[in-house]
Formats: structure tokens, C-alpha cells, sequence
């Protein structure tokens, strides 16, 4: 049977379109709180009640005109663009004109709006997408938008709703997300009467951070450094938290481009990139990450509830994510954070982008040097490890030293790792000094799972140093290495072998050329450092300690543990039973 085709009615027509941009009342309250800002508002408060019962946005912006507020209503009408150009220079977030009758298709609708400076306003109510009423009313300056019964006239949406809780916990989100990058703007949620949320306006910086926590976790306070960093004209600045604070998935990596919340993947993966030094596999950090855009080089359009967009240079924003965070999490800066020591002279701590040498390794612990910085007229962030008094080793496995807090261990496994990781990696990005050939290659004995898999993983091996072939009955010949790891004796090179080739088996061929070859420099510098239960002297252990400040992410080993831990004075008073005065550092 032939159909034809029909021009749907406006009202099931908007009801679709709601269905693209309204999936739930978070999406509500995210429309309206747009339009609220963008009206200029200075205060928004938000109320909720029984999930889809109830939403209303209140705000003191610039409110409607009695024209206005109908024109409002209508489809593809809007305050905010004049002509196509105006579509590549959007500054604002929405348009008041398209999410109002999405949500008025949907809910009862009900929007109360006045001018500053005019005797009365305008009251119109909406059902499910038909004009109810227009009427004069009184009213305060600016706009309250309400939607009641949300989904009433369309129930198969309604079904995939969650529970109330949940429903309010993606609404206080939604507010969030919005009040990060606007220290300016007064929010408060409620449910019922009661409130759940109260963000007031003030000082940039300290709204900013306290904001932060409230988004982040409060675990994140008092953990946070700021970054900045400029590439190309693009800006990406924002609030780091320490890699001591960990999440199982990357939902406390919050994005915005030019104050807009959004999803990006390869943002996203700037951030996660500049973590994988400090953080565990399978960890992931937490950061507010903004960056700014001439609106002339980012596309807004690409997404219905724009939650994407589209960046007309972004590897430049890729690279200013990764200069802006590299700055602050390579040289350490966390660990004296953390550990009370004192900032800069300028009483901020200042990242300093060095490119250092690490420490030297070979039988014993050598000397070490660092390289002039990049970036001289920064501050040198303070030399924690450096300010540490060494007591001994505990177990042969760590460094026990004194600190300005209290107790410090050191893992002399995992700093040492860390510092070759950082010279076999430099090694290998060297071409000139990739391998250092060896006068008679090294034959060593390797399992059958071995020898199966190096015929396929010598090009990965030669991108890190290593040379080798197969020899035959379950041995292979080692023809060349990096100098870090020529001291080796041929036992140990037969594990090293299994490993690197193992750790090549764990990635697959999505994965990024650069991501498998430092995943296959860590498992070698694993085999290149000091181990558990091996004895220092206490000249290597001083020197390991002064390399650590020299050494890129020297808090964390090549697979992120960490390197230090400390034990407060107040943490080891409780434990014998005495009182310990903070402020006069007196015990009683």
C-alpha cells in the first residue's frame, strides 16, 4: 500500500523536537537556568518537587516584554541571532526562543516575566503544547518558568525516568555545571521547600574553588592548584586536584569551552594523558578544565542540547590541556601541597615546564643533574625530597626520613623507577640514542610463549632500544639495549625479555603508538631499579632523595603508586595518648 506524505501538527512536531533536547527534568532545569544567565541574571533559584511533579526557575534577569514573552513561544523564535554569521560567533548559551516551547509541548507550562522598570508583567500558560492563557499579572523583575506534570501528554518517555533521588542528583548536576565557570551568579536548588544546594556569589577564586568542591567531592579540598597554559590563541586554565584523589571512572573530569559545559573525547583525553604519569592503571583524576575560544573558531551547533562541540583548531587545545597540566603535575608540586611546605616568595606555588635528567642507575645509585628550565621567569617550585632529614631504611624497602609534617617513607623501589622510566624514555625519544650495540650479544633463554611472540614485537622493542632476534630452541640473542639497562646480567634480561613482550600482549591496536611504547619503557625501568629488600647506603639514598625534586612527576612511580607517604605528628601523638597543639606545635 503507497503512503503519502503528511506535514505533522505543530504540537506533535514540538513534542518530538523536546524529545531531542528534554529527556529529563535535569534537562529542564539546564534550559532554564541558560536562558537565565543569558537574560543577565544575577541570581537563579531552582525548585523541584517529586521528580517530574514540579520544576521552576526563578532569576533577576532583564525579563520579557508582554510581546516578547508570546513571541517566545513560538518555534525558531529568538533574541539572540539576526543572520547565518551570527551562527559562528555565538556567545551565548542557548536560545530562550527554542527550549520554552519544547518544554511548554511536554508539561503544564506556565512563564511569568516582567521588565525592570514596568508597572506589571505577563503571565501565559501552556498545556502540553496549547495556548491556555495571556494575561497581565503582577510580577517581580525578571523571569519564573514553571513546568508541572512534566511528560503527562507523553508517558513511553516518562517510564524511562529514574527515581526521584536520582532524578534530583542529575538536577543538582545540571546546576553545577553551570555555576563552575559563573562565580558571579547567586544558585539555590530546593526540593519541597527544603535546600539542597546554595552557591552564593563573590570572589572569584575562592567561589571558583569552593564551587569546585562541591562539584569535585569535598576530598578535593585543600588539593587543588591552578594551571594555565596558552596555545594557537586557545586557553585552557582551570583547577587540578592531586593525584591522591582517584575516581574508578573519568566522571569527575569536568570540561567546559567557552563557559559551556560539554563532552569532548579528545579533550577528555588530554586530561587523562597528562594524568597517566601520577595516576594507577585503571584510575582516573579530577579537574575543571576550561578553555577559551574566539567564538569565531568553535561550532556550538553540533549536539541538539549542545553538550558537543566542534573546534576549529583542536589539536592547539590538546596541546595547551597538556602544556597547562604537565606544568603543575611534572615537577611535584602536590607533594609539598600536601605536605604543608611553604609556597614561592610569592606566596603561590608557580609550575616551572622543565625537561630534567633523571636520576642515573647501575648497580648503585649515581649522580644526578638538572637541566636548565624552559620557563625561567617562573618560580622553581620548593625542593621537598631535598628538605627531607634521612633517618634509615625500614625493611630495606623504604626511605625513613623526617619532614616538616611529620614521618616521611619513601619507596626506594618506586622513585628509583621513576627516575629511569624518565631517562629511558628520553633515551627513546632520542633517535640518535636510542640503543647502545652490544660488543657480543647476550643469548638468553626465554619461554615458548616468549618465542612465539618476538618475531611480531621486535619493531615495538626497537622503538625503546632494544634489539634482539629470535636464536632458536627456546633462546633469543639481545644485540643491543639502552644504556640504562646494558648493566643487566643475562638473568635478569631473560625477565626483562618476558616482560616488555608480555606488556605488548595487554594492548591493543587502537591504542596510540606513544601510549604502548611508555607502557613498554615502564615495565623496563622496572627491571633497571633497585628492589625491595635491597640495602642502601646512606650517600645513595641522600642522592636518590635529591633527584626526586630533578625528576618529572617524582611523587608517583612510571605505573603511578605512589612514592611517598607521610604520617603526621598529630596521627602519631593520638597513638601514644598525647595531645599535640597545631597552632604551637607544643606537646602537652
Amino acid at each position: 500500500m503507497r503512503s503519502t506524505i503528511e506535514v505533522l501538527p505543530e504540537t506533535l512536531a514540538n513534542q518530538i523536537a523536546a524529545g531531542e533536547v528534554i529527556e529529563r527534568p535535569a534537562a529542564v532545569v539546564k534550559e532554564l537556568c541558560e536562558n537565565a544567565l543569558d537574560a543577565g541574571a544575577h541570581r537563579v533559584e531552582v525548585d523541584l518537587a517529586g521528580g517530574c511533579a514540579l520544576v521552576r526557575v526563578r532569576d533577576d534577569g532583564t525579563g520579557m516584554s508582554p510581546g516578547d514573552a508570546q513571541k517566545s513561544l513560538e518555534r525558531h523564535a529568538t533574541s539572540k541571532l539576526r543572520s547565518k554569521d551570527d551562527l559562528f560567533r555565538i556567545a551565548t548559551y542557548g536560545f530562550r526562543g527554542e527550549a520554552l516551547p519544547s518544554i511548554a509541548a511536554v508539561s503544564r507550562f506556565t512563564l511569568l516575566s516582567c521588565e525592570h522598570g514596568a508597572l506589571s508583567g505577563t503571565r501565559i500558560e501552556v498545556e502540553g503544547g496549547r495556548l491556555v492563557s495571556v494575561a497581565e499579572a503582577g510580577a517581580p523583575p525578571g523571569t519564573t518558568v514553571e513546568a508541572r506534570d512534566l511528560f503527562f501528554n507523553v508517558p513511553a518517555r516518562k517510564k524511562f525516568l529514574k527515581r526521584i533521588a536520582t532524578e534530583q542528583t542529575h538536577a543538582i548536576e545540571a546546576v553545577l555545571r553551570l555555576a563552575v565557570p559563573r562565580p558571579d551568579v547567586d544558585f539555590t536548588v530546593r526540593e519541597s521547600g527544603r535546600v539542597l544546594l546554595r552557591l552564593a556569589r563573590g570572589e572569584r577564586a575562592a567561589v571558583r574553588e569552593e564551587r569546585a568542591a562541591q562539584a569535585l567531592g569535598s576530598e578535593v579540598a585543600g588539593k587543588l592548584l591552578p594551571f594555565e597554559a596558552t596555545v594557537r590563541g586557545i586557553r585552557a586554565h582551570g583547577l587540578a586536584a592531586s593525584p591522591s584523589v582517584e575516581h574508578s571512572s573519568a566522571r569527575a573530569v569536568w570540561l567546559f569551552v567557552n563557559g559551556r559545559a560539554v563532552r569532548d573525547r579528545q579533550l577528555g583525553h588530554a586530561v587523562l594523558r597528562a594524568y597517566g604519569e601520577v595516576m594507577p592503571h585503571g584510575r582516573f583524576p579530577a579537574a575543571l578544565v576550561f578553555v577559551e575560544v574566539p567564538p569565531s573558531e568553535v561550532d556550538v551547533n553540533v549536539h541538539p542540547a549542545k553538550a558537543e562541540v566542534r573546534l576549529a583548531d583542536p589539536r592547539a587545545a590538546y596541546e595547551a590541556i597538556s602544556a597547562a597540566l604537565g606544568a603543575v603535575l611534572a615537577p611535584g608540586i602536590f607533594v609539598a601541597l600536601e605536605s604543608g611546605a611553604p609556597p614561592s616568595p610569592s606566596g603561590t606555588y608557580a609550575p616551572v615546564a622543565v625537561e630534567r635528567t633523571a636520576f642515573r642507575a647501575g648497580d648503585s645509585i649515581g649522580a644526578h643533574s638538572a637541566a636548565p628550565a624552559l620557563a625561567p621567569e617562573l618560580l622553581q617550585p620548593p625542593r621537598y625530597f631535598a628538605g627531607l632529614r634521612y633517618l634509615g631504611q625500614l625493611h630495606r624497602t623504604y626511605l625513613v626520613c623526617e619532614g616538616r609534617a611529620g614521618l616521611v617513607l619513601i619507596d626506594q623501589h618506586a622513585a628509583h623507577e621513576r627516575m629511569n622510566y624518565q631517562r629511558l624514555r628520553r633515551a627513546a625519544r632520542d633517535r640518535g640514542a636510542r640503543a647502545q650495540p652490544l660488543l657480543v650479544p647476550h643469548l638468553v633463554q626465554v619461554s615458548s610463549a616468549t618465542a612465539s611472540s618476538l618475531l611480531d614485537s621486535i619493531p615495538a622493542l626497537e622503538a625503546i632500544g632494544i634489539e634482539v632476534e629470535p636464536f632458536g630452541n627456546g633462546s633469543a640473542a639481545i644485540k643491543a639495549l639502552p644504556a640504562l639497562l646494558s648493566h643487566l646480567p643475562a638473568a635478569k634480561l631473560s625477565g626483562l625479555l618476558a616482560d616488555v613482550v608480555e606488556e605488548l600482549a595487554l594492548h591493543g591496536k587502537g591504542e596510540s603508538a606513544a601510549h604502548i611504547e611508555d607502557a613498554l619503557l615502564a615495565r623496563a625501568a622496572c627491571h633497571a631499579s633497585v628492589r625491595a629488600h635491597d640495602d642502601l647506603a646512606e650517600g645513595e639514598a641522600r642522592a636518590l632523595l635529591a633527584a626526586l625534586d630533578d625528576t618529572d612527576y617524582g611523587a608517583r612511580c612510571a605505573h603511578g603508586r605512589p612514592v611517598v607517604a607521610e604520617i603526621g605528628v598529630p596521627e602519631i601523638e593520638k597513638r601514644f595518648g598525647r595531645d599535640y597543639d597545631v597552632r604551637r606545635g607544643l606537646l602537652e
